[in-house]
């Protein structure tokens, strides 16, 4: 296959078969592994089992919301989509990475596969950030119009914006090969680096981590004060639901002494279907002298219980919308300690070079803890929402 030129320092530059380099490269493996220190064995083992709780984890979301129907939601849909994401990471990037690290950084699969790795890493993790920035964007339009939510987001729409998460992320990573291909020069044998082309990381760095960095802390930010606002409301006995003003509607709550408003919404529901069922007894028992009235009565009564018994499911539903916002916004703070640090030196790389303490190991290391977010947000899912421990 026609690649790169080995030159005689040590470098790849023109086009040459590379079939002959392959075999000596394999050669050279099995010295260097024959060689392994103690030390890169124990990195190599934490290394790997990192890798393999990442992709574990992210095995039982997926298997979760295909097997259980209660599941079938379109945020599970996304979450989905978000631990397919994670689990390919751990599947297909880390891996490679160790062997990398092992080796001491030594890229013993050639140069081909070494454009194809770089690609799926940044079409994997772009697609887990992307995934993140969509489902704050749902857990935004839930909370905050949850009366018609259930209606405009549907599976089809939830579809249409997965695809359109995947499609994004591919068009920054394989069509970039051709790209980092003739921006490069040289580079140094068995060596597997990524493209220090200051547009190409301005670009990647944009659509990849800051552009979703700002939706996310805005959408959350709204998420916040609507949910500041709805509790002041709910303890005040009144939840106001749509906009401002003539056009907008308050619930009142019933409160039974406790701060648990959808509990207290339900004791009064209790509370109002006993009057009615003594109503009922009082009217089959022939006590009251006025059927009319006692009828009219009971329609009344059917008519408020109806009414309690759904502001009873609409505070559950906006309880459970707050929650699951919570939950999200936790996933979006360990996203942004994870990965803000190897953005900002993608950036920093690309300005100046020699900016950077010990750039190898300040990469790696930066590196590695943007993996390892894909590694802790099944464990996010599992701590914190009921369904998914469920």
């Amino acid at each position: 296959m026609n690649i790169k030129e080995e030159n005689d320092n040590g470098t790849y530059n023109g086009s040459v078969n590379f079939t002959e380099d392959y075999i000596n490269v394999y050669d050279t493996a099995l010295d260097k592994f024959a060689h392994l220190t103690q030390e890169k064995i124990l990195l190599g083992t934490v290394l790997i089992l990192f890798s393999v709780v990442t992709i574990f984890g992210n095995l039982l979301v997926i298997i979760a919301v295909i097997r259980e129907r209660y599941l079938h939601s379109a945020t599970n849909y996304f979450v989905m989509s978000l631990a397919l994401a994670d689990c390919l990471v751990g599947l297909v990037v880390m891996p490679f990475s160790t062997l990398y690290e092992m080796l001491e950084r030594n890229w013993i699969f050639g140069i081909n596969w070494c454009d194809i790795w770089r690609s799926l890493d940044v079409l994997f993790s772009t697609a887990s950030i992307l995934n993140l920035c969509v489902i704050s964007l749902d857990r935004y339009w839930a909370i905050t119009d949850p009366f018609t939510y259930p209606m405009k987001m549907s599976r089809k729409r939830a579809y249409y914006l997965i695809g359109v998460v995947w499609f994004c992320s591919s068009l920054i990573s394989f069509p970039a090969i051709l790209w980092w291909r003739r921006v490069r020069t040289e580079i140094p044998n068995y060596q597997c680096p990524f493209t220090d082309n200051l547009g190409y990381l301005i670009f990647s760095s944009l659509i990849s981590f800051y552009l979703p960095l700002v939706v996310m802390v805005f959408t959350y930010y709204k998420i916040y004060r609507a949910a500041v606002f709805q509790t002041r409301s709910l303890k005040a006995g009144s939840k106001q639901v749509g906009s401002s003003g003539d056009s907008g509607l308050t619930l009142r709550i019933h409160r039974g002494g406790t701060e648990r408003q959808p509990c207290a919404a339900a004791l009064q529901l209790n509370r109002s279907s006993n009057q009615l069922n003594n109503s009922f007894n009082s009217y089959n028992g022939g006590l009251s002298r006025q059927p009319s009235a006692t009828s009219g009565n009971r329609i009344a009564q059917s008519k408020s219980l109806h009414k309690n018994f759904s502001l009873s499911r609409k505070l559950s539903k906006f309880a459970k919308e707050k929650k699951a916002a919570k939950t999200l916004g936790i996933v979006m703070g360990v996203f942004i300690i994870c990965w803000l640090p190897f953005f900002v030196l993608n950036l920093l790389s690309g300005f100046c070079v020699n900016c950077v303490w010990n750039e190898e190991l300040t990469t790696s290391v930066a590196t590695w803890l943007g993996w390892i977010n894909s590694g802790m947000n099944p464990f996010i899912y599992a701590c914190w929402s009921k369904d998914f421990r469920r």
